[in-house]
């Protein structure tokens, strides 16, 4: 194959790259206890959570959350995953660390429903801005080539000392499988690092 048309494919791979969009992901806001209600008729739940320290960050941890949909739910057998950046125990004294987003590969596809209770069905991440832990929410959150990224809307900070950091809300999704643990990365003032957290199983 001659060089000229060695790089006109390569041009062309090029230009299938950036042709194809990401796709936004809706993103609301929403308010503690009433995100448990599509899930349990009674407004509470059973989670189980894991943490996963941040690389380079001296105490910051991934928090991952899950729990399922229960009979009589609007999302009986549905499984939600929430997720925190955790940088209250994360001390830096020359050069605070702190972390921008998190991104998860191939977590599959995401069940659209309402969870902001203002009879549009149409959203697909929430964070929980009210009644819930932390400070920091997200600006936005999109899926490119099977990645699915969650941007903060602002960075999210460790302290001077242990306890004096920041944290965000609880951000989350919904998926239709049980849960696995996978590789998360999460981009911090030290460059790009890998957490473990909870994700779907997708076959």
């Amino acid at each position: 194959m001659s060089r000229l048309s060695l790089r006109t494919l390569g041009l062309c791979a090029l230009v299938l790259v950036f042709a194809v969009p990401a796709m936004a992901y809706n993103v609301v806001s929403t308010s503690a206890p009433q995100i448990n209600c599509p899930f349990n008729t009674a407004c509470t739940v059973t989670v189980t959570d894991m943490a996963s320290l941040i690389p380079g960050t001296n105490g910051g941890k991934i928090q991952s959350r899950i729990f399922q949909g229960q009979a009589g739910s609007p999302l009986a057998g549905k499984w939600c995953y929430e997720y925190r950046v955790n940088m209250t125990d994360a001390v830096g004294l020359l050069s605070v660390p702190y972390v921008t987003s998190m991104s998860i590969a191939n977590f599959g596809p995401v069940i659209s429903y309402d969870y902001n209770f203002d009879g549009t069905s149409t959203d697909q991440v929430f964070y929980v801005n009210h009644g819930g832990i932390g400070t920091v929410g997200l600006a936005s959150s999109y899926v490119f080539f099977g990645i699915s990224f969650f941007n903060l809307s602002s960075a999210v900070y460790g302290g001077s000392f242990p306890g004096d950091g920041e944290s965000s809300y609880f951000f989350g999704l919904v998926s239709q499988y049980p849960p696995t643990t996978k590789n998360a990365t999460v981009q911090t003032d030290q460059g790009s690092q890998t957490v473990t957290v909870y994700a779907p199983a997708v076959p």
